[in-house]
């Protein structure tokens, strides 16, 4: 059964921000039990996120609010494949909302375009680094970010893949924002050397 999610969230509901350990245990509780509570703070998280990341895909903003709406569909119905031990929560529900742009382009017939993990996003302070879609070795730089451990390819993921600031990257990893600085620092340090020239 299509589960109905456009009016979901009472309009008076303020819903905050949610841990890394809160979205696992919200995807979880959507899993096992099938809570609607659970998703209801899942989709007010993270619908207009991933409205967000479509326009600044070149998303046009009805197709975005579709793909959105659609994506969170995905989660109520696919919550169970989510393995924490192989991917952080937010990292899981944005490669979903990737993968249904991506399809959707292919429908399209657009598929001749390549798509890249995402347009370099924000940051807090701006960022220097170029875009990953832009580079003709984008197939390379993606499989070398796969080889960083596990706290580093995090940190990329999120704030190079998924659009988000620093801030927000340690909202939902509950780090301290130097420690996504270093992190990230680290992480392109190893990138220039596998690339074997300056990223």
């Amino acid at each position: 059964m299509m589960l109905a999610v456009t009016n979901i969230i009472p309009e008076s509901e303020n819903i905050a921000g949610a841990s890394a350990s809160e979205t696992v245990d919200r995807l979880t509780s959507v899993a096992v039990n099938r809570d609607r509570h659970a998703f209801e703070r899942l989709y007010g998280y993270f619908a207009p996120r991933i409205k967000s990341y479509m326009i600044r895909q070149g998303t046009d903003e009805a197709s975005a609010d579709d793909l959105a709406q659609e994506t969170m569909v995905q989660i109520w119905r696919k919550a169970h494949h989510y393995d924490p031990q192989k991917a952080a929560a937010t990292t899981w529900i944005f490669r979903v909302a990737r993968n249904l742009r991506i399809d959707r382009l292919r429908k399209y017939k657009l598929h001749e375009v390549e798509m890249p993990p995402e347009v370099e996003p924000g940051d807090d302070e701006g960022s220097g680094h170029e875009s990953y879609e832009k580079r003709p070795d984008a197939d390379k730089l993606r499989a070398l970010v796969d080889t960083l451990p596990q706290n580093q390819m995090d940190v990329v993921r999120l704030a190079y893949f998924e659009g988000l600031s620093h801030s927000e990257v340690s909202l939902q990893l509950s780090i301290p924002i130097g420690t996504v600085k270093s992190r990230l620092r680290l992480a392109f340090g190893k990138l220039r050397m596998g690339m074997g020239e300056k990223i």
